[in-house]
């Protein structure tokens, strides 16, 4: 059975129990354990004090207007912009005021220049976050629409979206997929003549994940062979659960062995050879486009074996407990 999801904090995922804290797997040498996960008093204070400096309309006027002044004339240096221009651009008078809000955001999201003003990276993150309606937009959402053939099953998948995720169900069995989607792609984009853009999204969380960076921090991220795929009684004819975990924020990350192996330079010269571009493979069709089979080889140690198939070749790739190719092979 297929299964993908990006962990949440609500309790929507298998062991995890809504309480105070928000409950989150850990992975330690190839198990997946539960364990309390909180920010330290230190780290919340900081992000209390940083996000106070931004929830003041002058202030987000100033990251604005140092946005649009930016993208009216792009540049990959852009020049900064003088005390003056931009306290006309943001239309406060009082240079008193202005000066007390502007020195406010820097330096976390304003850079101060000998000759004026930049927005800095989180600066322009805030702006993004604005555009994006991740922190704004709770009324985004998308009827159910037909997507792609269920791969476990006869029925046909569907992707609908609420509340911030694009939840993917067949009409025939319990195949479920919970994906994070910030609501611009509902509301920007054309999803509900494009479904489709909801896989190719969540596709690069895939991708971001399984090369290391954390979907929500870009922390770094550890993998490894999920525990339940690990039990002497687990069917082999499932897919192998493979678990990444972030070792700064402790996000989990569920998917198959299949993606794992996706963007192997092997594997995308087999599907490229086949005529299909790994890059349109929406995160639903991964394992049925691939035509895979994935299986736990050894315990110890810890291998597994995925093989992908096309009508002329087939490709298999062994992985080891860190989830890193070892080995590949074609017939």
């Amino acid at each position: 059975m297929e299964r993908w999801s990006v962990a949440r904090s609500d309790g929507a995922y298998p062991r995890c129990e809504r309480r105070g804290i928000a409950p989150v797997q850990r992975i330690i040498k190839g198990r997946v354990t539960e364990r309390e996960y909180m920010i330290d008093d230190d780290s919340a204070d900081g992000l209390e004090a940083t996000f106070s400096l931004v929830a003041n309309d002058i202030r987000l006027d100033i990251l604005r207007a140092l946005w649009d002044i930016y993208t009216d004339d792009p540049t990959p240096e852009p020049d900064p912009v003088p005390f003056s221009t931009l306290k006309d651009r943001v239309g406060i008078r009082d240079s008193g005021r202005f000066h007390y809000h502007l020195d406010e955001l820097v330096p976390q999201f304003v850079t101060h220049h000998e000759d004026g003003y930049t927005l800095t990276y989180a600066g322009a993150q805030i702006i993004g976050a604005g555009f994006s309606g991740e922190y704004t937009n709770t009324d985004a959402t998308l009827d159910a629409q037909p997507i792609d053939a269920c791969s476990n099953c006869d029925g046909t998948l569907e992707v609908r979206y609420e509340r911030g995720h694009a939840i993917v169900d067949c009409d025939s069995c319990d195949a479920t997929r919970i994906m994070s989607v910030p609501p611009i792609l509902v509301e920007a984009h054309d999803a509900e003549a494009n479904p489709g853009l909801l896989g190719t999204f969540t596709m690069s969380q895939l991708q971001q994940t399984i090369r290391g960076f954390c979907y929500l921090c870009s922390g770094p991220v550890e993998g490894t062979v999920a525990d339940t795929s690990l039990d002497s009684e687990t069917d082999t004819g499932e897919d192998v659960t493979v678990a990444y975990e972030c070792t700064e924020c402790g996000a989990p990350f569920y998917t198959t062995a299949t993606t794992a192996v996706l963007d192997h330079p092997a594997v995308v010269s087999l599907l490229h050879d086949a005529g299909i571009d790994y890059r349109e493979i929406p995160s639903w069709g991964i394992s049925r486009t691939l035509n895979s089979e994935e299986r736990v080889r050894d315990v110890d140690p810890l291998r597994v074996e995925v093989t992908v198939a096309d009508d002329d070749e087939e490709l298999t790739l062994v992985l080891d407990e860190n989830l890193d190719i070892i080995k590949y092979s074609s017939e």
